[in-house]
């Protein structure tokens, strides 16, 4: 029986620690599944940034939306380069190096998209739970990108109606 004089549970710091094992969890799980095409999640993000900025991408950019240091997305790239996944090329611009998708990486990451771990996970969920639960996310992420400073970026989801925006609609 607890203590009466004892102070509650931080609430916020609960719901955090669920979320960042809920994806740490998730994580284990896709890199699992993933390294039959020798990817993990990194490297099966960059491919995607890759294909949805038109298969091409500069290291300051995947950075940015990977969260990541230049340095550490740098080595990354390296890595993938030498096996066969993307090319470095002279870049325009401001940027000195852009980044391609090579036709091995694409094909990389048209297999991984055959994995059925993504659904297996969330599909404890309705479709109405999943719509609401991404809607809660993406309030919760633009909120805190607001309060570092850091642009909105756009990404497809295919919860979202309509395109691009917030997945889910009406929360």
């Amino acid at each position: 029986m607890p203590d009466i004089d004892e102070e509650p549970m931080d609430e916020f710091f609960l719901l955090w620690l669920l979320i960042a094992q809920t994806k740490d969890a998730i994580s284990r799980a896709r890199e699992r599944e993933y390294s039959r095409f020798g990817l993990n999640n990194e490297r099966r993000a960059i491919l995607y940034i890759l294909e949805n900025n038109g298969g091409h991408a500069t290291p300051v950019d995947i950075a940015r939306e990977l969260f990541r240091e230049l340095h550490s997305v740098t080595g990354m790239l390296k890595r993938m380069e030498d096996a066969g996944l993307v090319s470095r090329h002279k870049g325009t611009g401001r940027s000195k190096v852009e980044v391609r998708l090579t036709d091995s990486g694409r094909e990389v990451l048209d297999m991984s998209r055959g994995t059925e771990i993504d659904k297996k996970i969330f599909s404890v969920l309705t479709k109405r739970e999943r719509e609401r639960f991404g809607a809660y996310l993406w309030k919760v992420r633009g909120s805190v990108l607001k309060d570092l400073g850091i642009p909105e970026w756009q990404v497809n989801f295919s919860l979202t109606r309509g395109g691009q925006g917030e997945p889910g609609g009406e929360a």
